[in-house]
């Protein structure tokens, strides 16, 4: 989930995920923006998203976007409310597993 402590503009799906592509970049580089980062689910109204990645990426992601403090010059931060490994049984319909999801 994301929050802004003083307000500000909430993103869309898509400016979301630019957001998250962009938090790796700035740590891990260009590797780090290649990893495959799926949204889910996007609930703007409260800023929270379930995210699947690959188990090998969790840290780089889950390091990236807690190490993020600015979106649009605003002060922000995300927190992982729940990690867990993949299976079909929780998963919104019509999404395939993966090995991790950061909830």
């Amino acid at each position: 989930r994301r929050e802004l402590p003083d307000g500000g503009a909430r993103p869309s799906v898509a400016q979301f995920k630019q957001l998250v592509v962009s938090a790796l970049r700035e740590l891990h580089g260009e590797v780090g923006a290649a990893l495959p980062v799926d949204v889910l689910t996007y609930e703007e109204k409260t800023l929270s998203a379930i995210l699947r990645v690959v188990s090998s990426g969790l840290v780089k992601l889950w390091s990236a976007l807690t190490l993020l403090g600015f979106y649009q010059n605003r002060r922000c931060a995300f927190r992982v409310l729940q990690v867990k490994p993949c299976g079909a049984g929780w998963l919104p319909p019509n999404v395939s597993s993966r090995s991790k999801v950061v909830w």
